[in-house]
């Protein structure tokens, strides 16, 4: 009679689970992709990137990317902007090298840091692009974020400065060709 029981219980226990696991497909095949949660992610990371570059400014101090970058960008991304800083770091020769200037604010300088406009291009379960406007020292640039869903989040995957014909990635990629 226990093993009835059991055999009962435990068949009850897979269709439940089963049952679950399909209702939750059918809601996700149901469910457009979540533009509006793309332009929040890339509000949100905007958002944090200017308060530690308002606090490098009120304070007086350096400001160093690779906390941000960490934190905002791929794995692909990151690896990419370390190749290129090795290689800076070996054959400069106390000149500036390749990062000149700087794909979060798209100059060097800053002053009054906001994005507007920001919009899903395309998007896909994995990849995200995104349009925005980049507002720094009374100007503004057309700004492509190429996003990837890492571990759950999204992440700045490529940096492409439309008003200045800049493709981040594409441009380190040339500069450790020797191509630039």
């Amino acid at each position: 009679m226990r093993k009835i029981v059991v055999v009962i219980w435990a068949a009850v226990a897979l269709m439940a689970c089963s049952s679950q696991g399909y209702e939750a497909e059918q809601e996700a095949v149901a469910q457009p992709l979540d533009t509006a949660a793309v332009v929040e992610a890339v509000n949100d990371i905007y958002r944090d990137v200017f308060n530690v570059y308002a606090k490098a400014r009120n304070m007086l101090r350096p400001l160093r990317r690779g906390s941000i970058d960490a934190e905002f960008c791929s794995t692909d991304w990151n690896q990419w902007v370390q190749r290129v800083v090795d290689y800076d770091k070996a054959n400069s020769e106390g000149m500036v090298g390749f990062f000149d200037a700087d794909y979060w604010i798209m100059g060097q300088d800053w002053q009054d840091l906001s994005v507007s406009d920001v919009h899903v291009k395309s998007l896909t379960d994995m990849t995200a692009t995104v349009a925005l406007q980049l507002h720094n020292c009374g100007s503004a640039t057309d700004v492509c974020l190429e996003m990837v869903c890492d571990d759950g989040k999204w992440k700045i995957d490529n940096f492409i400065d439309v008003t200045n014909h800049v493709d981040w990635k594409a441009s380190m990629k040339s500069y450790l060709e020797g191509n630039e």
